[in-house]
């Protein structure tokens, strides 16, 4: 079966082609933007996109749209986190949490949608730590990547290989269940 990706991010590409090709789903990226409502939630975007782009495309479509949370403010960054990271870079998160709680977390919403249907939904979540310090400037990765620590872990997610991080992500996780619903309805 093949699924198109609505994604531009390299990273995400990546990552879903190696988490559903084990599902014998191929991946091939549609690379044109979502547009993301600044008002909508993460799972408002991803399940209108994906309805949007199935059918302006005439085909199975997924689209993901991930936030992250800080503990110490409500829905911070939440929808936006690439926003607020380009806004005030790895200085003013940290600073932003100097005092507070570090407690995060990732949570994304994949939506699968066929032309015709109403889009499917499926979540992951990714409970995490932020650190202190940036860690890894060097490594091609997401910025959060390098401030995250998975709680119960000892290193930032930066230092992880991607097939590690592949098996504990938020991302992986809404892809391990979308997989698994499209196995049992279409036998994949």
């Amino acid at each position: 079966m093949n699924l198109f990706f609505a994604t531009q991010n390299k990273h995400k590409l990546a990552e879903a082609q190696a988490v559903l090709g084990k599902h014998g789903i191929t991946v091939v990226q549609l690379a044109v933007p979502k547009v993301e409502d600044k008002g909508a939630t993460i799972q408002e975007v991803a399940k209108r996109e994906a309805k949007r782009l199935a059918r302006e495309h005439g085909k199975p479509v997924m689209v993901d749209d991930t936030g992250i949370f800080f503990a110490a403010y409500k829905s911070f960054p939440g929808a936006h986190p690439k926003l607020m990271f380009e806004c005030l870079g790895y200085e003013g998160l940290l600073k932003l949490l100097e005092g507070k709680s570090r407690a995060a977390y990732f949570l994304c919403c994949v939506a699968y949608c066929a032309p015709g249907k109403e889009p499917v939904l499926f979540e992951g979540r990714l409970d995490c730590t932020l650190t202190e310090q940036v860690f890894d400037a060097d490594k091609d990765v997401m910025p959060y990547e390098r401030i995250m620590v998975v709680n119960g872990m000892d290193k930032p997610i930066s230092s992880l290989t991607r097939k590690e991080k592949n098996r504990i992500s938020h991302r992986a996780k809404a892809f391990e269940g979308m997989a698994a619903w499209l196995v049992k309805r279409k036998g994949v």
